[in-house]
C-alpha cells in the first residue's frame, strides 16, 4: 500500500511538472551548456487600470464606478507584491522538482512540452487561417 501511495506521488508530481513545463509558466530556460540561463528578468511596472467585475457595468452609476476604480487601486500594489511572492514561489518549487528528474528524464519532458506547444500553435494557426474560398464581400 505504501509503494501505491509513494507511485501516486510521484505521478502527481510528474504530471505537475509537465503541465507547468506545458502551459509555459516555470519554464527552465536551458543554454548549450544545458545550465539553466541566470539573466534576471526584466521587471515590468504596471499601469493600473481598473475594470469592473462582471455585471457591475450596467448596474453602476459613474460615481459607484469611480469609487470601485479607486478601491481596487488602493489594493493593487499589495496584491502585486503577492502576486511577485507567488509567482517566486512557484519557480523555486518548480526548480526543485525538476531536480528530482534525470537528466535524460528532463529531456523528455522539455521535448513532450516543445511537441505539445507545436501542436497548440498550430491548432491556434489553424484557427486564424480564413476558410477556403470564402470572400469578404
Amino acid at each position: 500500500m505504501k509503494r501505491s501511495i509513494l507511485a501516486r506521488a510521484v505521478l502527481w508530481t510528474t504530471l505537475a511538472l509537465l503541465t507547468i513545463l506545458v502551459s509555459g509558466s516555470g519554464r527552465l530556460a536551458l543554454g548549450q551548456d544545458g545550465a539553466a540561463d541566470t539573466e534576471p528578468a526584466v521587471e515590468k511596472t504596471k499601469e493600473f487600470h481598473g475594470r469592473l467585475p462582471n455585471y457591475y457595468p450596467s448596474v453602476v452609476d459613474e460615481k459607484q464606478r469611480e469609487a470601485i476604480y479607486k478601491i481596487q487601486e488602493e489594493y493593487a500594489a499589495r496584491i502585486d507584491a503577492l502576486e511577485a511572492q507567488l509567482a517566486a514561489l512557484t519557480k523555486e518549487r518548480n526548480e526543485k522538482v525538476a531536480a528530482v528528474l534525470t537528466p535524460e528524464q528532463l529531456k523528455e519532458v522539455q521535448r513532450l512540452a516543445a511537441k505539445a506547444k507545436t501542436e497548440r500553435d498550430a491548432k491556434k494557426a489553424a484557427t486564424k487561417e480564413p476558410a477556403a474560398g470564402v470572400s469578404a464581400t
